[in-house]
């Protein structure tokens, strides 16, 4: 009976899954290439009076490239363990379905070690991925004020003015002719630190709209009841720092990165030795080992916004 109740205790530990923020906030591309340029163009239309000719401008533009690189994982076993354990053997048939989560969560740990660099990683724009001083147009510098979408002042998420403020700071994006582009957050990504802290204080009718008084206690109902999707990021090393997100915008082309996945030939994705290879006769091991091609970039900084917590 003991040995029966350690079978299941252990069969019981396993990885954990990945939210899927990473899949469905930026574009996931399948290609043949092992580097794909992604091109991006600004053709600033916009109509002014006319006084003698006709206007035309030059079309103007930039490209990023993503590269893709070899990753593996694998397994290794005794074949006569197998045989003989039932748990063994069990585990051993889970392991490709283990290596499909694997390479899910490597995508979400790759893409949010991406963002954490991204106020040091420069972008299509020539800026940094997160910074105040984007230009509105890559290719004409005097069309409108520079827009932001990083906050360097730490700020709590867990604070209604504080997302107030900053849900206004990214309304403030602008397209190629520097006009507000209209964006509109609608997802919050948060470390697991303060996901609880978030999701009570937004699912509250009341909240404080300020420093309490002895006349008045400053609840107001509260602006932003069922207004975002609250996304945990479990990859994210920083315990405070927190993203909005305009998922609209992602879904219009404004993709924030860009995870580019090569394919292969399944003979290279998957090798399997069993007991017919070479390496079974001299070891009595078999063993199947994953590769994935894999590269990952950021994209456009336009439909999110970073900001420091505290």
């Amino acid at each position: 009976a003991g040995s029966f109740e350690t079978v299941v205790t252990a069969a019981a530990v396993g990885a954990s899954k990945p939210t899927g923020w990473a899949d469905t906030l930026g574009d996931l591309i399948p290609t043949n290439a092992p580097m794909v340029t992604f091109p991006v163009s600004q053709l600033r239309t916009k109509y002014t009076r006319t006084t003698g000719e006709s206007k035309f401008k030059k079309l103007r533009g930039a490209s990023f490239d993503v590269k893709t690189e070899e990753f593996d994982d694998g397994y290794q076993a005794k074949l006569k363990d197998l045989f003989n354990q039932l748990f063994a053997w069990r585990r051993w048939k889970e392991a490709p379905g283990r290596l499909v989560l694997a390479e899910e969560q490597f995508r979400h740990s790759s893409i949010a070690a991406l963002l954490e660099l991204g106020t040091a990683t420069t972008c299509v724009d020539g800026q940094n991925f997160f910074s105040a001083t984007h230009p509105c147009n890559i290719g004409d510098s005097t069309v409108g004020t520079a827009w932001s979408n990083y906050q360097s002042s730490t700020k709590d998420v867990i604070s209604i003015s504080n997302i107030q403020a900053e849900v206004t700071a990214m309304m403030n994006v602008k397209d190629e002719n520097g006009i507000l582009l209209g964006v509109m957050p609608d997802t919050i990504l948060v470390p697991v630190a303060k996901v609880e802290g978030l999701k009570n204080l937004l699912a509250q009718q009341m909240v404080l709209a300020g420093p309490t008084t002895a006349t008045s206690n400053g609840a107001i109902n509260n602006p932003y009841l069922g207004r975002f999707n609250v996304i945990p990021v479990k990859e994210f090393t920083d315990p405070d720092d927190w993203y909005l997100v305009d998922s609209k915008m992602v879904s219009q082309g404004f993709a924030p990165w860009v995870s580019l996945r090569e394919t292969v030939p399944q003979s290279l994705a998957l090798r399997v030795f069993d007991e017919s290879s070479d390496f079974f006769k001299n070891t009595g091991d078999i063993k199947m080992s994953s590769h994935i091609w894999y590269g990952f970039g950021l994209a456009l900084p336009h439909a999110i916004r970073l900001v420091k917590g505290a």
